[in-house]
């Protein structure tokens, strides 16, 4: 990752509590000419470069961005932090890490998705900034994961004056998308036995998108009571006589829970907790799944043999990597389970029944499950 010089002095001149002039001070030189260095209109003479990295308090290396594995290191922590703070500080931090990294498009990516995360409500204070990471990345990033995710921020959150720029960057179907166009070009080819395998990717992948998608139905549970209802039977009609897919218990799982909190907030308690129940049945099967084993999506005349392997990470939720192109999908451990459980934002239909010994009972039970999983990868070698 290629870090500008000036970027470097300005960083460590703060962390150092030093004014510009401070700094020009010490190496002999003027204000106006730290000034231009930081804003990346000039560079320090070589024979300042001693002086100029004894004052910063870094070495000569560090000062011209050859400390890759510190930098690399130092990345890593940043998201490590991150998982630990709440939403405010989140932010904060991301934002630090941010402007210290400019060209690390991935930490941009980092920025909008924690801005996204505020909601309509609070996201707009912050647009500026969002705007500014987004902009960067459409200007200078090359990977089409990360350019994509800044175009959907972007649309769903830019005012009127400037959505439409946004919302035409978006592929306007699924018949655009490269998996797509792909296997029309192979039947074209008559590719058949090629054909055949893409096919099933891109069903996989348009399941996962109406599956897996984030929705809301805030203030309304009735409507989001049958948006998972449906989405409950869809799954299982992939396995024989309605059983579940190992592959897709987790998904299941997490809509099921869902279900649970919207017939709470429906007022059907004892239907809630039923469906509770339900969802941490799931959840536990699929704790015990075996970690690097393929586990069927079922339904082979739709995924071909398409496998899933769970894999565990560092974070809240486990890898389940599908074996197709860049393709992943996550699925949570007991640690976001009983996060889930006991969080306040989003999940507030819970609220009717946080008091009720049920469900203090059930939380508690999630507690066991996310300090054993905890120990467990702590004795595993699993890092945090």
């Amino acid at each position: 990752m290629k870090l500008l010089i000036g970027e470097k002095i300005q960083h460590y001149r703060k962390k150092n509590d030093m004014t510009q002039e401070d700094l020009a001070n010490q190496i002999g030189v003027s204000p106006q000419a730290v000034s231009g260095w930081e804003r990346n209109c000039g560079y320090p003479d070589i024979t300042l470069l001693p002086g100029l990295s004894h004052a910063l308090g870094i070495t000569i290396d560090e000062l011209m961005g050859n400390d890759e594995m510190g930098v690399q290191a130092d990345i890593e922590k940043f998201y490590k932090t991150l998982r630990e703070l709440d939403a405010r500080e989140k932010l904060a931090l991301a934002t630090e890490y941010y402007r210290k990294y400019p060209n690390a498009h991935d930490i941009a990516d980092t920025l909008i998705t924690v801005i996204s995360g505020w909601g309509f409500a609070e996201t707009p204070k912050h647009f500026a900034l969002m705007r500014e990471a987004a902009e960067r990345i459409i200007e200078h990033c090359t990977d089409n994961n990360i350019r994509f995710r800044a175009i959907a921020a972007m649309s769903r959150y830019a005012d009127d004056s400037e959505a439409d720029r946004w919302l035409d960057m978006n592929p306007k179907n699924y018949g655009y998308t490269r998996g797509e166009i792909y296997e029309e070009r192979l039947l074209n080819q008559g590719k058949y036995e090629e054909m055949r395998p893409q096919m099933h990717k891109n069903n996989l992948s348009l399941m996962l998108h109406v599956i897996a998608r984030p929705v809301t139905h805030m203030g309304n549970p009735n409507i989001s009571i049958g948006h998972n209802e449906y989405l409950r039977k869809v799954i299982r009609t992939f396995g024989e006589n309605g059983e579940i897919p190992d592959g897709w218990i987790g998904k299941y799982a997490f809509i099921t829970m869902r279900n649970a909190a919207a017939l709470f907030g429906a007022g059907k308690i004892d239907e809630g907790f039923a469906m509770l129940d339900e969802a941490i049945a799931a959840y536990k099967k699929t704790f015990s799944l075996p970690d690097d084993v393929p586990l069927s999506l079922g339904a082979p005349g739709f995924f071909g043999d398409i496998t899933v392997t769970k894999h565990m990470v560092a974070g809240l939720c486990d890898t389940f990597s599908v074996e197709m192109d860049a393709e992943s999908y996550y699925m949570q451990n007991p640690h976001y389970l009983y996060n889930l459980l006991t969080i306040r934002r989003g999940w507030e239909w819970f609220n009717s029944v946080r008091e009720d010994q049920r469900f203090v009972q059930i939380v508690a039970e999630a507690k066991v499950m996310s300090d054993t999983w905890a120990e467990t990868r702590k004795k595993t070698g699993i890092k945090e």
